[in-house]
């Protein structure tokens, strides 16, 4: 799921519901072990037959639940374009292309490169493309870095750093080889009910975003993906209107 696409949160380490279990406990494991354990659970071979990510469902805002979202996602450049609807009516677009992000929203276009915000973008499309699953077309650095107890259960910690992006963190339940959460910097995303799509990619579909206050949660429901068909590049081009605002 775009876990992807909420932008993704972080939770801090002394956060309700989890422990780091002692160094005896930690069975050591390699990292590329572990990502092929994520890929059998999780879609397998239907991984190499992804051509696009077209991702539809709902989001939860404080104050105003199931506003719409459509998300897409170019799995070869991490290019990315996420829309939000109310009412029918376009309110939000946001799209990175690499050296680059706009968004419009409350009837202002905002087009930037500012260098921190680019590597956190980054960041965010290559989770949205699950990029573990590509490391030649996505280089990486990957490690075990210990485990974590969630709900009881154990859960393995791979720390991720794609090149030119900032680092997150997947904790990987030990039973299911599934992704529970994801920490990045100071937020964190939980993820639950995953399905399998008609394509044979299996996904979390629903997410929950936060940052330790409970006001601040915002909540998505995936209703459909399709990954056969490549996106057009077209989808990835910015609006005309959306005009350079300064390196915000």
């Amino acid at each position: 799921m775009n876990i992807r696409s909420l932008a993704l949160l972080l939770l801090a380490a002394g956060c309700t519901g989890q422990s780091v279990l002692p160094p005896a406990a930690q069975a050591p494991r390699g990292a590329a072990a572990l990502v092929a354990e994520m890929k059998a659970a999780c879609g397998g071979a239907a991984w190499d037959r992804v051509q696009g990510w077209h991702e539809t469902g709902t989001v939860d805002l404080p104050g105003r639940p199931g506003v719409p979202y459509e998300i897409w996602h170019d799995m070869r450049t991490l290019k990315t374009r996420m829309e939000n609807r109310v009412a029918g009516r376009l309110v939000r677009q946001f799209g990175y292309y690499g050296t680059g992000y706009w968004q419009i929203a409350g009837g202002e276009a905002e087009f930037g490169s500012d260098a921190a915000r680019l590597r956190r973008y980054r960041r965010d499309a290559y989770l949205s493309s699950s990029g573990w699953y590509f490391p030649a077309r996505f280089p990486a650095a990957m490690e075990i870095a210990g485990t974590r107890i969630v709900d009881g259960k154990p859960h393995d910690v791979l720390r991720i750093s794609p090149d030119d992006a900032d680092s997150f963190e997947l904790w990987v339940d030990r039973t299911t080889h599934r992704v529970r959460r994801i920490v990045a910097g100071s937020e964190y995303a939980d993820l639950s009910d995953y399905r399998t799509f008609p394509s044979g990619v299996c996904s979390a579909t629903t997410g929950r975003q936060g940052d330790g206050d409970p006001a601040h949660d915002i909540v998505l429901h995936v209703q459909t993906i399709e990954t056969d068909a490549p996106i057009p590049a077209a989808v990835f081009v910015p609006p005309p209107h959306t005009v350079p605002v300064g390196q915000n």
